[in-house]
């Protein structure tokens, strides 16, 4: 049985943070498409997004669960050509 996880997410051009409920057996790339999707008002979508927990990126294909997700914690949305990338 899954678990529901609710995690912050932040999008890239986005000023506002949004709640997301996720299950702890779904892949981060259905939490990234679930917070782009509740975006979509305020910002327009792009394509390879890339998830980020803590400075590090997420494997998509990881589940919630795999990449130590529990409630509450914060994620980050940002371009696959984000500048701040680069290091």
């Amino acid at each position: 049985m899954s678990v529901l996880v609710p995690l912050y997410g932040f999008l890239e051009g986005d000023t506002i943070g949004l709640i997301v409920l996720a299950h702890d057996d779904d892949p981060i790339a259905r939490v990234v498409s679930r917070l782009q999707h509740s975006a979509r008002w305020r910002v327009a979508g792009f394509e390879n997004a890339r998830a980020f927990h803590a400075g590090r990126e997420l494997d998509p294909e990881q589940t919630v669960a795999e990449a130590g997700l529990t409630a509450l914690e914060r994620i980050d949305v940002r371009s696959a050509g984000d500048p701040a990338d680069a290091s």
